[in-house]
């Protein structure tokens, strides 16, 4: 089964709708059993990582990058930990031309936005062609990164090399403008470099009994 169905089929296991936007941290430790997720500051060219053995799953985020495309990593760390075999650290951002960085960024596409979400939006908002103001819009419904956006309509046919230039902006001072909040384009700030959800502390206390 490829990556995208594998994704549509999670959110549907989820119980998530088909056109609705996801918080994707609270969803992944309300479903994944025995998960960390830790985010700090890594090199510029690591997204995340993630681990996994018979009893713990564990992500690494990188704060250094903005929360969009945090977002999207966890998501896309959530394919490496379901669907593949990982003996040691997987660590992410190193070789994206591999066949598993490309899955594992379809899958993370489609679980954070869905075609199916995309056309409810499109239709919602009676959008004919999209412009930078309708783009931004949505990838703050979605909580994606405005390359991650254009990426997707550049793939959906509903813009044009051109366009894609051209939309390639000053995202925030555009976001600014049209009054969005603009910390999705940002890096986490500085009193939520280092933060956690999960087994952290059972990991820790099992740790020093080990």
């Amino acid at each position: 089964m490829n990556s995208v169905a594998l994704a549509e089929m999670l959110r549907h296991e989820w119980g998530v709708e088909s056109f609705a936007s996801i918080n994707i941290r609270s969803l992944v430790y309300n479903n994944i059993r025995n998960l960390t997720v830790l985010w700090f500051p890594m090199k510029t060219n690591i997204s995340g990582c993630c681990s996994k053995t018979k009893d713990d799953n564990v992500i690494f985020i990188n704060t250094n990058h903005t929360i969009g495309r945090q977002n999207f990593t966890v998501a896309h760390e959530l394919y490496h930990l379901l669907y593949e075999d990982i003996d040691d650290f997987n660590v992410c951002g190193l070789n994206h031309n591999s066949q598993s960085e490309i899955n594992a960024n379809n899958f993370a596409s489609t679980l954070l936005m869905p075609d199916s979400a995309l056309y409810w939006f499109k239709n919602k908002n009676q959008i004919e062609d999209w412009t930078l103001e309708d783009i931004i819009k949505c990838e703050q419904y979605y909580q994606v990164s405005h390359s991650t956006m254009l990426l997707r309509l550049k793939k959906m046919n509903w813009i044009n090399q051109n366009q894609f230039d051209e939309y390639e902006v000053n995202i925030i001072r555009e976001a600014d403008r049209l009054g969005y909040d603009n910390s999705l384009y940002k890096p986490s700030p500085e009193n939520l470099k280092y933060s956690s959800i999960g087994e952290l502390i059972r990991l820790t206390e099992k740790a020093y009994e080990d």
